[in-house]
Formats: C-alpha cells, sequence, structure tokens
C-alpha cells in the first residue's frame, strides 16, 4: 500500500535525508520541501526499496524536482544473507561509471545533438532515466541511488503478468539493441578505455560469490513438477529439462560467460516486464521506452537479454508469430547503430555470430523462465514481505518458493518454452 505524506523536511531515514540534500544542494534549491510515497508494489522491485518523492522549493506549489530513490532493504539479516551490496554496487558503478562512459564515446562519434536522453537532455544515455546520484561503499546498509523519476513525463509500467505484445518488445529490443552497440563500437575502436569500462561491472547472479547459489539450486527443482503434464519422468522433455537443472547454477554461470570467439557487449542482464518503463502515443502505440534496474549487469552475449526478454515475458503464440522476424529487426537494428558509430558489423557482431550464439546460448531463456515466470505471474498479495521473512528466520528458498492461482498459466508458459527450444534445437 503506497504511504502518502504532507510535505515535510524528512524522509524515512536519516542516510536518506542526507543524501537528499545534497542533490538538492546541488540543483540549487534552496528551503526544499519533500512529499514521500512508495515508489512501488509488492512483486514489483525484488532487490531494494522504492520512495518517490517530489521538492518543492518553499512554498511552491508545483514541484521543482520528482526523483526516485533506490534504498537496500531495511532487513540486516536479509540484506546479509543475500550479500545485496553486491548488485547495488554493481547497479551503483553501471549509473556513475559505464554508462556515463557509454554516452560520451557515443556522442563523441554522432554528436550531441542526436542522442538526447528520454527527457530531452544529451547528458543521459539514451533508454534510461537521468541519473542524479549513488551512494556507495560506505556504512553498511545505506547504499542508494538517486534517479530522475519518470512517471511525470508519461513513462508507466506494463502489467508484469500479461505477455508483451509485438510493440512492446520491439521498443525493448530498440533500446538493447543501442545498449549493446555502444559497447561492442566502443570496445572495436578503443579497447584500452573501454576495458576500464567493463571493469566496472562483474557477474552477480550465476557466480561463486553468490551466497544463495544452493538454495537456486534446490528452488529450480520444482521445475519438474511445472512440466510433469506434458512432459513426464523418462519422456524427452523431462530429460531435456534433466540436462539443465541438474547443476543448475553451473550451468548458467558457463551460458553467461562472455563468448572466447568475441561478440560480447555490456548487457542489461534483468531485462523483463517491470525493469522496462513504457511511454505511449495517444493512439495507444509505445513511444518510448526507459530501461531500468542495471544491478544485474553483466558482459557476455548480446542474446542472453534477448533470451530473457523473450521467453520471460511473451507467450508461445507470440513467439510463433514474430519471433524469427524481431530477430532479424534486432540484429539490422544493431548494425545499423555500429555502422553509425564507425564500427562495421560484419567484423564485430555479424549475422553468423549471432546464430552461433542463438544456438549455443538461448536455453539460457528456459533457465531464467523456471525462475521468474513463477514470480512474475503471481498477484501482488501473493509476494512475500521479504524483510519480514527473513527475520523470521527464513531462508531464500522458502522466502522465493512462491504457489499461486496462477499455476496453471505457469506450468503452460514454463512447458511451452521447453517444446520450443526442444524443436529449435536450442537444448
Amino acid at each position: 500500500m503506497t504511504t502518502i505524506m504532507e510535505p515535510t523536511d524528512t524522509i524515512p531515514t536519516e542516510h536518506l535525508q542526507r543524501i537528499l540534500e545534497e542533490v538538492t544542494e546541488k540543483k540549487g534549491i534552496k528551503k526544499p520541501r519533500y512529499t514521500v510515497s512508495a515508489g512501488s508494489k509488492p512483486g514489483d522491485n525484488y532487490l531494494g526499496l522504492l520512495y518517490r518523492i517530489e521538492v518543492r522549493e518553499g512554498e511552491a506549489a508545483e514541484p521543482a524536482l520528482r526523483l526516485i530513490i533506490k534504498g537496500m532493504p531495511r532487513s540486516e539479516r536479509r540484506r546479509e544473507e543475500t550479500r545485496i551490496v553486491i548488485f547495488f554496487d554493481n547497479e551503483c558503478n553501471m549509473y556513475h561509471t559505464v554508462l556515463p562512459g557509454l554516452n560520451r564515446f557515443v556522442t563523441g562519434a554522432i554528436g550531441v545533438d542526436e542522442v538526447r536522453g528520454v527527457n530531452g537532455a544529451h547528458d543521459s544515455f539514451l533508454y534510461t532515466a537521468p541519473f542524479h546520484h549513488a551512494h556507495q561503499g560506505g556504512v553498511e546498509g545505506e547504499d542508494t541511488i538517486v534517479l530522475e523519476d519518470m512517471r511525470p513525463l508519461g513513462f508507466t509500467l506494463h502489467d508484469r503478468k500479461v505477455g508483451l505484445d509485438e510493440h512492446h518488445v520491439r521498443g525493448v529490443l530498440r533500446a538493447l539493441a543501442y545498449l549493446h552497440a555502444a559497447s561492442i563500437a566502443m570496445q572495436d575502436q578503443r579497447p584500452e578505455e573501454f576495458a576500464k569500462l567493463r571493469g566496472h561491472i562483474r557477474e552477480t547472479l550465476f557466480c561463486a560469490s553468490n551466497p544463495f547459489a544452493s538454495h537456486v539450486d534446490d528452488m529450480v527443482q520444482r521445475s519438474y513438477d511445472y512440466i510433469k503434464e506434458r512432459f513426464p519422468e523418462g519422456s524427452a522433455g523431462h530429460i531435456k529439462m534433466k540436462s539443465l537443472m541438474e547443476g543448475y547454477m553451473g550451468k548458467m554461470a558457463k551460458l553467461t560467460a562472455e563468448s572466447e570467439d568475441g561478440g560480447n557487449a555490456i548487457l542489461h542482464g534483468d531485462c523483463w516486464t517491470n525493469n522496462v518503463l513504457f511511454k505511449y502515443s495517444k493512439a495507444g502505440s509505445v513511444e518510448e521506452v526507459c530501461l531500468l534496474d542495471f544491478q544485474l549487469a553483466r558482459f557476455g552475449p548480446p542474446v542472453l537479454d534477448i533470451a530473457y526478454l523473450l521467453y520471460c515475458c511473451t507467450v508461445r503464440e507470440f513467439r510463433d508469430k514474430h519471433l524469427d522476424k524481431l530477430l532479424r529487426e534486432y540484429h539490422d537494428q544493431l548494425s545499423a547503430n555500429l555502422r553509425r558509430l564507425g564500427s562495421d558489423p560484419d567484423k564485430v557482431y555479424s549475422r553468423e555470430t549471432m546464430q552461433a550464439q542463438l544456438r549455443e546460448r538461448m536455453r539460457f531463456g528456459l533457465g531464467m523462465a523456471v525462475m521468474t515466470v513463477p514470480l512474475f505471474l503471481a498477484d501482488s498479495d501473493e509476494i512475500p514481505d521479504m524483510d519480514e521473512q527473513f527475520d523470521k528466520g527464513a531462508d531464500m528458498k522458502e522466502v522465493m518458493d512462491v504457489e499461486s492461482k496462477s499455476a496453471p498459466e505457469r506450468n503452460k508458459r514454463i512447458s511451452d518454452v521447453l517444446e520450443e527450444m526442444m524443436e529449435r534445437g536450442w537444448i
């Protein structure tokens, strides 16, 4: 439930108050007054707390600044058990260093006037929210990210339980093709500078330092229940699923590792419905998109972002009709971006390279589907209060074990993904 406070000089914690004062001082806002509300609903954000802040100057009626503040969970045990600081460090580094570095490269290549972000500013990486501040590495539990609130600019979330349609997917793929192309071109033309940027991000999910790796291995064993109606034990589908689920974390780590044959890019890493804001035209078509939440950003084959988006956020009927066309369009868009930035796509990311990656890595989409689709389809009231559950002593497997009335749809979607992967020879 959203809690709205009257304009006040304080926000929920002292460190957020200090951060907000730093931001307003930089903006030259005197005598700031704040209206604070919750920035998300249960099920919309899993790795942090969001606050929506309106800043007014003195007695002004209209806000001078609208912000989203992303802070760490309140539960100390949850922060410790999940080592959430690793995820916040990754996202802080993306906003503070990596995206600005990519933006400087792009604006230098094609000109400032042609690279304006979603709010019309040229100092923000295209398809991302303007960044105001990042606080990290201080007192435990106080890592914080401050972004522009995109809602007043007409951006909204799409219903996470409804599969994305062609227009939504095309918009997201366009944004991904821009992000991927920027990093591929910079890597091609300025390898030493790019290596420094790339060094600021690391794999946060499928890595040895993930503290709940063993819980995830146990958790994904539920996938056999999801597919048992269509693929009972002993069937070809069950055997294929087992080939991915046994030693799940290790196999997913190999799938997310950078390709030794090249064709790697800086990836969003967590590209699902709730990490994208959409702006619509008066006619209802998707006009702009804004990528959010870079906590799982990684360096690897671009098809990983595509696999996650398509196999966790769309339905089989959609993919049967549009998948091949959208994959071609993505590569066409990526190639056009690379040429515009001064690189030859045939050398740095050819269609043949992408096809090879699809064959080698696309089953990553199935691996992510078994872990995420049950959560994506759950109603808000079925999503547990993670702080409360951790403080009661629950472990990650128990917290994420969500069983809901969406089970039939969940089972269908995951069985469909498995069946399609088999038909395409991707698993």
